[in-house]
């Protein structure tokens, strides 16, 4: 049985009715929705672009998020609504309907009490915590075997982990500019690199002691599987969220220059000669492409996002943590008022949480800290 609502579009569920945003995604790909995303996408980066080069860069990035998005997401969702047999004709991309409804389609949902609540198909009351926590427990790290314990003790582990990881960063860092004006080092930037080493393997090693003293090595190994996802979908999540990280990044920024705080350009290296040295520019890609992206992510996307969710939504375990690892960059000594890095990495800590609760494994968002801050290294030292 179907119904036509006052939208004039007929549908397969009695109480719904479309908005404008849903009926222009409705049809085969791409239908107008999709243009007009793809059309802001081009005016988007001609804007923000400062050159040809960076402007075909960044839009052909922004399509293939839109592309991903409304593909594989929102088309599907509303198609579904009025033709459960729905499926995207596009060559070589098979599409399993029923599996692609859900998750940012979901947000889209307009099920509502009339089309007047409805105008943007936004009405649908729009429950984060359910989002992100009707996957199957399987997917996920079991915290079965997590002792029940009270909020108060689960921050009081939370910051003092937090709290010893980020002192222990300067401790290393002012005993090595210590050794270096004793014995008076030739190699600055070679002993700044192994002391950088040197503070993620004191940080890891914080995280194992806290993992022995509460016997959490099956917990620790679970983070590791991989996920359960088609090459396809496990791919995709990780363009999507290295897409969103550099768009969401690009935003902030320019927000935050508009506010007349621009950050300020942060010098590598004390040499400038040491950026054509071979050693060190290994030793800074040792810490910057591996160990940041493998200690960072088993830290704040591994203990520290399941202890809060532990005693907290899911919602607030993605927020938490995110703004706990922004925190960790921030450097009350030199740049006590700049929150530029803080902001930025937040929103990388933000959608890395959302990727592991996503997909149950750290590896998706070690791979999209990888290629963020290989990225970096890339275009800063190699290019």
């Amino acid at each position: 049985m179907t119904n036509v609502g006052s939208t004039g579009v007929e549908s397969a569920n009695l109480d719904y009715e479309f908005g404008p945003f849903g009926r222009s995604f409705l049809g085969k790909f791409p239908t107008k929705g999709t243009l007009i995303l793809f059309a802001i996408s081009f005016f988007f980066a001609l804007i923000i672009s400062g050159d040809i080069f960076v402007f075909l860069l960044i839009l052909s990035l922004i399509k293939g998020l839109v592309f991903f998005l409304t593909y594989f997401y929102i088309e599907p969702h509303f198609n579904s609504k009025t033709n459960s047999n729905h499926k995207q004709e596009l060559r070589g991309f098979p599409v399993d309907v029923n599996s692609t409804i859900g998750d940012i389609g979901r947000l889209f949902s307009g099920v509502g009490a009339s089309a007047k609540t409805q105008i943007w198909d936004l009405s649908g009351q729009i429950n984060f915590d359910t989002y992100f926590q009707n996957r199957k427990i399987t997917e996920f790290p079991n915290l079965s075997e997590w002792h029940s314990e009270s909020k108060i003790r689960t921050w009081m582990k939370i910051s003092i982990i937090w709290i010893s990881i980020f002192f222990s960063l300067y401790i290393v860092t002012f005993l090595t500019i210590g050794i270096i004006i004793v014995f008076d080092f030739n190699s600055i930037d070679l002993i700044l690199g192994f002391s950088t080493i040197f503070t993620f393997a004191i940080s890891i090693g914080i995280l194992l002691v806290v993992i022995f003293l509460e016997d959490k090595f099956v917990y620790l190994k679970s983070l590791f599987n991989l996920p359960e996802k088609s090459k396809l979908k496990f791919g995709g999540l990780i363009a999507l969220v290295s897409l969103l990280d550099f768009i969401l990044v690009i935003a902030y920024t320019i927000i935050y220059d508009s506010l007349g705080s621009t950050p300020q350009e942060v010098e590598f290296f004390v040499d400038a000669n040491s950026a054509g040295d071979p050693l060190i520019l290994f030793i800074l890609f040792l810490s910057i492409c591996i160990g940041a992206p493998l200690v960072e992510e088993l830290i704040f996307r591994g203990y520290i996002l399941d202890s809060i969710r532990s005693n907290h939504s899911d919602t607030f375990a993605i927020i938490g943590s995110g703004l706990l690892f922004g925190f960790m960059h921030w450097n009350p000594i030199f740049g006590f008022f700049d929150l530029y890095q803080v902001g930025s990495t937040a929103i990388g800590g933000m959608l890395y949480a959302w990727l592991r609760l996503r997909t149950g494994s750290i590896w998706p968002p070690i791979l999209c800290h990888f290629i963020w801050n290989g990225t970096i290294f890339f275009f800063e030292f190699i290019i």
